[in-house]
């Protein structure tokens, strides 16, 4: 079944070739080229010349074909019939500047044979047989063909359209459709004849507006004729409110098919309704015909832009609209003298305009100059003298520079005397890149936590830039842009992170990532930029958290210059707001971890001390201290510093003077003096059975009365020697 299938295509292709293989020209002996100057529409009763031309030409590289007494024959199709004789079809044989006339012989109604006559042809030049036909289209329908039968002669056999019957007498159109006011000109309404001859030689045009519009100063000036109907008379104009007569005189002996233009000036009275004008043309040979010249419109402008573009934020280049035009709806609807404004949301601001251009209105307004340092700017519209018939337009785009933490859509709003507010999104702001991670939980503090890793992912290639530039000039920065992941108060880096791109081309200098700002800033440079979006991978995230961490969401920064180089850091003044500069050096700020230990003076604490180890452990985490618990005269002794801190009590809230320790909690003070066993809690003394003492350093008290002080349970265990204190 296959192999047939293909057989056939094969067969199918060596058709196809063989009929390429066959002349177009006709017979072998065929030598002309033939052709007609226009294709002439007629009506179905048309009789007479249609006004054109065939031509039968001997090709120049065969001048010795065409010979005297060579036949050949041209026939119409019925029932059109050929006219002859006097003022009807002729034919010339013409070389140089010699013309020969021929008498065609009508062999029937449809066909005339044509001899070429004795020295009527010559081999030195180019031979043309010329035929001017006449007809009787006789009812006939379709294409008028002319069919050219060779015989023996040289003439190329072939067919030619040289006319159309068309039904209709007319075509009504109107050539635009124009904006208008409470009054204005509509487009114009052309009114072609169909056929030469088809309207006659007299037109009596209605035409007719919709309710509450009428006719504004017409005359027989807003009425013009063209082609075949040239030489016509247009009578006077008669106007009764919407409704326009008009006599019309035509040529009686034409050629070519005629055209009537008419120039509609309108008035919209009160209770005209918005939108098409629509009017209504009609005669005693045109069947009544609708046709759209105007729209009346409010006055107003309109705006629009070619294309919504994604525009990154936080960057100085590169970031221009498509094209934004603004555009009247009636002509003159932008008041003389009066602002113009265009103004965006106050975290876009306007660096540059390009392709400025005014057309249409008269009007002639010049670019205006903007500092970088606003989000609008207006201008004063200004008019050329003259009547002001068309609507004005401006066109231009704007360089925007974009706060580096923004997206979504940037709206214009653009207004002026005259035109109501008009707003339009111009483009979609971007935010360079974005960030993500797995959520984790981490205890504030602790020292050294895992944190997950953090993914970046750039929004469009090249959004995390090598070469920063530092301002809307273009100067870039010497060195590489960085990027920054910062971490919120009270939480640094244990250790420098690692990072690498997982995806995308962007090429970092990994092994120069630093940790700066007293390890809170983990800086990232950039060694060549993305040609496609690319997605980095920080990981091995260790966090210390300080006891100042408030509960709930762990966020992180990323930002840095290469990623948003639009902030006032980057400046040459950081203390000032330079040209298409924000505060912002933040791009994205990301949940990281979440922090689910109690601030110091909320905190439930169950803290764990083993005799003779330094390691504790703080709601089953484990810490480190520099001192073991010992057990003396019977007495278990816990270092005071690391069990109050492990219960809640800040590290600034342990202070050291004149052999005194104080320990600060809620509205809790206790002190303890080094040798004394006296205890003072808020003032009051309490004494104890032993001193506190100092052993390396560190002030050690029996457990029993550092849980009193601090409210605390204490449990003793003596199987496994461990402290057990619960607050």
């Amino acid at each position: 079944m296959r192999k047939s299938r293909k057989l056939i295509a094969i067969l199918a292709t060596l058709a196809m070739l063989a009929t390429l293989l066959v002349p177009m020209v006709g017979p072998a002996a065929a030598k002309s080229l033939n052709s007609v100057d226009r294709v002439i529409g007629v009506s179905d009763t048309f009789s007479g010349k249609l006004g054109n031309t065939v031509t039968i030409k001997e090709d120049s590289d065969f001048k010795t074909d065409f010979k005297d007494g060579d036949t050949f024959r041209v026939s119409l199709p019925s029932p059109m019939k050929w006219l002859v004789g006097s003022g009807n079809t002729t034919v010339k044989v013409v070389y140089a500047t010699t013309e020969t006339p021929i008498t065609p012989l009508k062999v029937s109604d449809q066909t005339l044979e044509i001899v070429l006559p004795g020295g009527s042809t010559s081999n030195a030049e180019v031979d043309s047989i010329i035929i001017e036909p006449a007809i009787d289209v006789n009812g006939g329908t379709g294409d008028i063909t002319l069919t050219i039968d060779p015989r023996d002669s040289a003439v190329t056999g072939g067919t030619l359209v040289i006319g159309r019957v068309s039904g209709d007498k007319a075509a009504v159109v109107a050539e635009s459709v124009e904006t208008i006011g409470e009054s204005g000109t509509g487009g114009i309404i052309r009114i072609d004849e169909a056929a030469v001859g088809a309207l006659g030689t007299s037109e009596n045009l209605t035409l007719k507006l919709p309710a509450n519009f009428e006719w504004d100063g017409i005359t027989s000036s807003h009425i013009t004729l063209g082609g075949g109907f040239a030489g016509g008379v247009v009578g006077t104009p008669s106007v009764d409110g919407r409704t326009l007569t008009v006599s019309i005189t035509l040529p009686a002996s034409r050629t070519q098919r005629g055209t009537i233009y008419v120039t509609p000036k309108i008035k919209a009275l009160s209770g005209a309704a918005y939108g098409d004008v629509t009017v209504t043309v009609s005669s005693e040979d045109i069947s009544s015909t609708d046709v759209v010249v105007a729209k009346y419109a409010e006055w107003g402008v309109t705006v629009k832009v070619k294309e919504v573009k994604e525009l990154l934020a936080g960057k100085f280049d590169d970031q221009t609209t498509e094209k934004i035009t603004i555009e009247e709806t009636v002509p003159n609807s932008l008041i003389t003298g009066r602002k113009l404004r265009v103004e965006l949301p106050d975290w876009v601001k306007i660096i540059g305009i390009d392709g400025w251009s005014v057309s249409g209105g008269n009007l002639n307004i010049s670019a205006p100059t903007v500092d970088g340092k606003d989000s609008d700017f207006d201008v004063t519209i200004s008019r050329n003298a003259g009547d002001v018939s068309t609507t004005g337009k401006i066109e231009f785009k704007l360089k925007l520079s974009i706060e580096g933490n923004k997206s979504g859509d940037i709206e214009a709003s653009i207004s002026s005397a005259g035109a109501a507010n008009t707003k339009l999104v111009i483009a979609k702001a971007v935010v360079p890149v974005s960030a993500e991670a797995e959520v984790a939980d981490v205890k504030i503090g602790v020292q050294n936590q895992s944190a997950p890793d953090l993914v970046i992912t750039e929004a469009k290639k090249g959004a995390i830039e090598q070469k920063v530039e530092k301002n809307i000039s273009g100067a870039t920065r010497s060195g590489d842009g960085e990027i920054t992941i910062t971490l919120p108060a009270g939480v640094k880096f244990a250790a420098t992170p690692k990072v690498e791109v997982t995806s995308g081309d962007l090429e970092l200098k990994a092994d120069q990532a630093r940790l700066t700002d007293n390890d809170a800033v983990f800086r990232i440079p950039v060694k060549s930029e993305s040609t496609k979006p690319s997605t980095i991978r920080v990981y091995g995230i260790k966090l210390t958290l300080d006891r100042t961490v408030p509960e709930g969401d762990l966020m992180v920064k990323v930002g840095g210059l290469a990623v948003v180089e639009n902030t006032r850091a980057n400046g040459d003044d950081a203390n000032a707001i330079e040209a298409g500069e924000f505060d912002t050096g933040t791009a994205v700020k990301v949940k990281l971890a979440n922090c689910i230990t109690p601030a110091p003076g909320e905190q439930k604490s169950t803290v764990v001390f083993k005799v003779s180890d330094t390691k504790f452990t703080v709601n089953g985490v484990e810490q480190t201290m520099d001192v073991a618990p010992y057990i003396k005269n019977g007495r278990t002794y816990v270092p005071v510093r690391y069990s109050a801190q492990a219960v809640g009590v800040a590290a600034d809230n342990i202070l050291y003077s004149g052999g005194k320790v104080t320990l600060i909690k809620g509205d809790k003070v206790v002190q303890f003096t080094i040798g004394s066993n006296v205890m003072l809690i808020n003032g009051v003394a309490i004494n104890m059975d032993v001193k506190a003492e100092i052993t390396n350093g560190r002030t050690m008290l029996p457990f029993r009365y550092v849980a009193q002080a601090l409210g605390a349970q204490v449990n003793w265990d003596p199987t496994e020697q461990t402290v057990t204190m619960t607050l």
